[in-house]
């Protein structure tokens, strides 16, 4: 991945590859001794990783995540849940956001709410 592109875009463009395939699971990993990141997208029949050689903030990977399923799935809306934990859902689909912090890693469940095939 290119050095100059935005973490935001980094994000978005890898989770557009394979949103069709309708991942469950997308995990950013933050790896503290040498500020590199790797994003893994999981599901059935699905499990990507790719290392990005910067860190990824947290704000970019959940915005690129909500960005690429908003192109597929349309608007989606935020539900809050706890302090660390939020919704984003609409009639096709549901994100659970749920960063953790001190363990360096973001997980965003996915649930879809439609049977369509692509």
């Amino acid at each position: 991945m290119e050095r100059d592109i935005e973490p935001k875009e980094i994000v978005k463009e890898f989770v557009s590859k394979y949103i069709r395939a309708k991942p469950t699971r997308i995990r950013l990993k933050l790896n503290c001794s040498n500020d590199s990141s790797s994003i893994s997208i999981k599901g059935k029949d699905l499990d990507e990783t790719v290392d990005y050689h910067n860190a990824i903030d947290f704000n970019s990977f959940a915005n690129g995540v909500l960005e690429a399923y908003e192109e597929v799935y349309g608007e989606l809306k935020a539900v809050p849940i706890s302090f660390r934990e939020e919704i984003y859902e609409n009639d096709k689909v549901r994100l659970d956001l749920y960063p953790s912090g001190s363990a360096g890693t973001f997980d965003i469940f996915v649930e879809y709410k439609i049977l369509e095939e692509w």
